[in-house]
């Protein structure tokens, strides 16, 4: 592990070179972005900028996704999950009815005139 940098000191040329390959390996090796400012001492912001600098892909964000993994194992049940399906055949669902489009007649104007504003 790489000593701490005095925070908030300035990292150019080679220096930098150097700090972005260092966090490209770790970063490729499983390791989070805010694990490796916390060791090296930096702001996420420091890090995440070096990495994207040097050209490597970022991961997405963690935790509860909207999609659907694509690892081997769901993979696997997706397979089960057809081989299910096929064995026992279900009739086709009913598509369900189509409702008509019917427009709405346009709202009535009022015809009833405003009284004149009063005088004070």
């Amino acid at each position: 592990m790489a000593k701490a940098l005095a925070k908030g000191s300035r990292i150019t040329g080679a220096q930098r070179t150097t700090l972005a390959s260092q966090y490209a390996k770790r970063y490729a090796a499983g390791e989070s972005i805010r694990k490796i400012a916390d060791d090296a001492g930096r702001s996420f912001g420091f890090v995440h900028g070096v990495l994207k600098e040097a050209g490597v892909e970022l991961r997405g964000r963690g935790g509860a996704t909207r999609g659907v993994k694509k690892t081997a194992s769901s993979s696997a049940a997706k397979k089960t999950t057809a081989a299910k399906k096929t064995a026992t055949k279900k009739a086709p669902a009913k598509a369900p009815a189509k409702k008509s489009a019917a427009k709405k007649a346009p709202a009535k104007k009022s015809t009833a005139k405003k009284a004149p504003a009063r005088k004070r």
